[in-house]
């Protein structure tokens, strides 16, 4: 059932439910789903409406003083029913067993192996809608430390268009509607959540009382909540070890430089390559994915192609051809092509979210992002990229072109760009020391409070999150429906 809470009158509080979610995006709405299918009662609350507004996109304003990072940490948000879902692009990877094991900067991998997350590898398939083949498309290319890797691709699913209907038709699903969580109380123990305050669009607070209580808002509310839900432990909620809104990770998007293609055969498509473990293991560096994208405007593909390339490398290595020749043409004579990345970030407890003294038109501070990298960062965009030139080179591919800080140590590696995967900032790990939430993503020291998303990722992977945060979303909904019994 929809409910516009903004229309809703003070009798919403009595209703008692078996599980509170607060966010409406893929992780809030499969656990919802899941839950709701077993008879469960379910409140989930979205801060937004169905469709989205300024008003309160502009509730996710922030400050960014660490790594350069969109428009001060916005735009990679989206605040309505379906969250991110509904500007994501669809790309989905991921995780080898040793991203789950790799322990970097003194800090442990996660509490959970691999194969506890992919039994739901098919739940989650098809949630995204991706085709009963996805990630079976590979091609052999010959490399040694890398593996060609096909990323596989969802339509990509818009979580708003395709679950609106159900939710709204649901018996089990209340779907609450400018519905903003404005605060966390617990009980007397400090140990259990007593309710939740949650506030409309007209600034009247309510009370949302639940069995269970899952927090679903993205890497960035969810610690932004935890930190400002402090009237009754002054350092905020599951924050005993201080790592609340800390390990903020992104994925590096790095210019690596241009290649040259000598032979055109394997490059219909572009090639993506990544990492072996091996390779990162013995160079003690984190994983990687490398994007070598030709320029279509100069790869054509059939029987002139050879000719074409061929024709291609006479005029731009003349001397005497004329700027008006090539363009004529149609080569672009700097290149083949470019090279980018989706590197993995390192978890560090000096990236990190914390709170500002201004504050939103609730009330709650908003916050401050310092996106920071590790040495350990730096040596792994710098290893992956040398050594996958020499492996384009030998292999006969391509000549490339590495900018010169990525050559040069000595140097600062410029224009280190993200990809608006956001994760980390409540880790899972065994011990409060290293994280926020358990192996069951519930908070250190609280007994019925829990954190879903990418905001929970001990490590990031060179993965894009939906297609692991959806397994996750569905191991949560399990374990929740184990605690609800």
């Amino acid at each position: 059932m929809l409910i516009d809470l903004n229309l809703a009158s003070i009798t919403a509080n009595v209703k008692q439910y078996d599980v509170c979610i607060a966010g409406a995006g893929p992780s809030g709405i499969t656990i919802a789903r899941i839950l709701a299918a077993q008879g469960k009662r379910v409140a989930l609350l979205e801060g937004g409406g169905l469709e989205y507004s300024q008003q309160s996109q502009d509730l996710y304003e922030g400050k960014s003083i660490g790594l350069n990072y969109f428009d001060a940490v916005k735009s990679c948000r989206l605040r309505y029913l379906g969250g991110a879902s509904n500007h994501w692009g669809g790309m989905c990877s991921f995780f080898e067993e040793a991203d789950f094991k790799r322990e970097m900067n003194g800090m442990p991998g996660w509490p959970i192996s691999r194969d506890e997350v992919f039994k739901y590898f098919d739940a989650a398939k098809a949630v995204l809608d991706l085709p009963k083949d996805a990630f079976a498309h590979k091609k052999e290319l010959g490399f040694t430390n890398f593996t060609q890797f096909m990323f596989s691709l969802s339509p990509p699913t818009r979580f708003n268009s395709k679950y609106q209907k159900e939710l709204k038709e649901s018996k089990q699903i209340d779907l609450y509607i400018n519905a903003s969580l404005t605060n966390v109380l617990l009980d007397n123990s400090l140990d259990h959540v007593n309710h939740l305050e949650i506030t409309n669009g007209n600034l009247a607070k309510f009370k949302f009382s639940a069995t269970q209580y899952v927090l679903a808002m993205g890497a960035i509310e969810n610690a932004r909540m935890l930190l400002a839900a402090n009237s009754q432990i002054k350092t905020g909620i599951g924050n005993a070890g201080g790592m609340v809104g800390r390990c903020f990770m992104e994925h590096f998007n790095i210019g690596y430089g241009r290649f040259a293609i000598d032979n055109p055969t394997p490059w219909k498509g572009g090639i993506t390559i990544r990492s072996t473990t091996a390779f990162s293991s013995k160079a003690n560096v984190g994983s990687g994915h490398l994007l070598f994208s030709p320029n279509e405007t100069i790869i054509d593909y059939g029987r002139t192609a050879a000719l074409k390339h061929k024709l291609r490398q006479l005029v731009c290595k003349s001397e005497t051809a004329t700027e008006l020749t090539r363009k004529m043409m149609e080569f672009d004579c700097d290149g083949d092509g470019l090279i980018t990345s989706i590197i993995e970030q390192s978890p560090n407890p000096n990236s990190r979210i914390t709170l500002d003294t201004e504050r939103d038109r609730f009330g709650i501070p908003r916050i401050i992002l310092n996106w920071q990298y590790t040495q350990y960062d730096l040596n792994t965009i710098r290893t992956l990229g040398i050594e996958a030139a020499k492996e384009i080179a030998k292999l006969g591919y391509a000549r490339v072109h590495l900018h010169e800080d990525i050559l040069d140590k000595s140097m600062e590696v410029k224009n280190i760009g993200a990809h608006c995967h956001q994760m980390g900032t409540t880790r899972m790990s065994s011990t409060p020391k290293y994280g926020v939430v358990d192996e069951n993503s519930r908070v250190h020291g609280m007994k019925n409070l829990f954190v879903a998303g990418s905001s929970v990722y001990a490590t990031g992977g060179p993965c894009n999150p939906t297609f692991t945060l959806t397994m996750l979303a569905h191991r949560l909904g399990d374990h929740l429906l184990t605690v609800t019994a």
